[in-house]
């Protein structure tokens, strides 16, 4: 799990991780260069499958980071977690039991509530369950989750992440291997993903690198059509972004983008945020 300056969700995150019905697990937290209270939060936790990288002088991204956090895991599975997001109590056995179950899946998604400051539902992320669904559109992008993702150890060695993609990580990364890796996502909501504000800026800037990728992943006639349509689309919608931000209504729009919540799913993620929401105020 790698953070910055995530003072304010952090510790939320971390007890969503320390309430997993699944108890045997490791949480790397790498610390890149937070100017908060963040490592004091984070070394304030006392619980020994906790490990804390501290790097104070040093940003290195969210990539570098994730490549770091796989270099140090010793488990079979490596699972994704943000600082500001929090992980249902069923997620990791859950997970860990498809893929063992399947053992030809090497990238395992779930279903993603989209909330906002203290638990508010926005949405749900758009997911596709199978490889099919999630590699149908590859020149627009793949439905697949970024901080759901849990995968086996040796895919993640075999596949790093590149640092230089910048806001499309996680895009490029299934890019450049879905056509010898088998993806899939479970349908139940395993995971709280915090929207924060974002800049048409930094969506433009994510666009823009997927878009070369599409490029230089090209070597046939197909694969360059399909690239140049990509490129037209993700235009298309960098434009729309702009217009949008200078009309002030770039984030309401971005909103749209998430699928309805049903009654199940919010009652749900309600027990969830009550129960660590409280348990953080208690020790608070």
């Amino acid at each position: 799990m790698p953070v910055y300056n995530a003072a304010a969700t952090v510790e939320l995150a971390i007890r969503s991780i320390q309430y997993q019905s699944l108890e045997d697990w490791e949480l790397i937290v790498i610390d890149d260069g937070s100017v908060d209270q963040t490592r004091d939060i984070i070394a304030q936790v006392r619980d020994t499958r906790i490990r804390l990288i501290q790097e104070p002088h040093e940003n290195l991204g969210l990539a570098a980071r994730l490549n770091q956090c796989v270099q140090l895991a010793r488990g079979r599975y490596v699972a994704r977690m943000d600082g500001d997001d929090v992980a249902y109590p069923q997620r990791f056995a859950r997970q860990v039991q498809y893929l063992e179950q399947h053992p030809e899946i090497d990238l395992l998604g779930s279903g993603a509530v989209v909330f906002k400051g203290e638990g508010e539902v926005v949405g749900l992320y758009p997911t596709a369950c199978d490889h099919e669904g999630i590699c149908r559109r590859p020149w627009w992008g793949f439905p697949l989750a970024h901080p759901t993702w849990m995968g086996r150890r040796t895919w993640f060695v075999s596949h790093p992440y590149r640092e230089w993609c910048i806001r499309c990580e996680d895009q490029d990364l299934l890019l450049r291997s879905f056509s010898h890796s088998k993806f899939a996502a479970l349908e139940e909501v395993l995971l709280g993903y915090r929207m924060n504000d974002i800049s048409a800026r930094k969506t433009g800037q994510g666009r823009l690198n997927y878009c070369r990728q599409l490029w230089n992943q090209s070597s046939d006639i197909s694969s360059l059509l399909k690239a140049a349509r990509g490129v037209t689309v993700h235009g298309l919608a960098f434009g729309r972004d702009f217009l949008l931000a200078a009309t002030g209504t770039f984030n309401r729009r971005s909103r749209l983008s998430f699928q309805p919540v049903n009654t199940q799913v919010r009652r749900q993620w309600c027990r969830v945020w009550t129960c660590l929401a409280s348990e953080a105020v208690h020790n608070g």
